[in-house]
């Protein structure tokens, strides 16, 4: 990475926010306003790799970061599911596509819960919708460890993921505005 960066020096953000009072304590390599400069988002400088807050609407790149599993995105927008699912696949970028989430394993469980635990809202969209008769993941997954109705209601052909300690997938209407959770893969 440090090829990419090694002709101008610019901010780039980093995914921090001053939240938390303790900033200082995770990197002490800041400019010299440190982390009480002029906003809540922190970046870094491409060249010295100082650290330095900026405004969070300030426009700038910034870095992703791939795992090689399962990256979790939240949406903190209240969307209908169609809306959803077409905002999720809207941030396609190179070599990853999006998708809203599927809740196919254990593995990825705890990682999605610990996500929707963030959501404003008490469930968050998944990619469960009841079509013809079954239940289907719009990524094609299988849905035999989901307990879904057989027959919903007619408004209620859409899947979300519950904050509350069951964390199940409760069948909603479809227009219900909901946050829901998208995750990356590798096209």
């Amino acid at each position: 990475m440090n090829d990419i960066f090694t002709e101008f020096d610019f901010p780039i953000w980093i995914g921090m926010q001053k939240q938390d009072s303790s900033l200082n304590a995770y990197y002490v390599n800041w400019t010299e306003t440190g982390p009480s400069g002029e906003g809540d988002c922190v970046t870094i400088s491409s060249l010295t790799k100082l650290m330095d807050t900026k405004k969070c609407d300030t426009r700038l790149p910034f870095i992703c970061f791939w795992n090689g599993n399962k990256n979790f995105l939240l949406v903190k927008e209240k969307k209908s599911w169609e809306e959803a699912l077409e905002h999720c696949r809207s941030l396609n970028d190179i070599g990853l596509q999006f998708d809203l989430v599927s809740v196919e394993s254990e593995d990825d469980y705890a990682n999605m819960m610990s996500k929707v635990m963030e959501a404003n809202t008490d469930e968050v969209w998944t990619g469960l919708r009841f079509l013809g008769d079954e239940w289907l993941w719009v990524n094609g997954g299988n849905t035999s460890n989901i307990e879904m109705p057989q027959c919903p209601t007619q408004e209620q052909h859409c899947g979300a993921l519950s904050k509350t300690s069951t964390g199940s997938v409760e069948a909603r209407h479809c227009s219900e505005p909901k946050n829901f959770l998208c995750y990356s893969f590798k096209a």
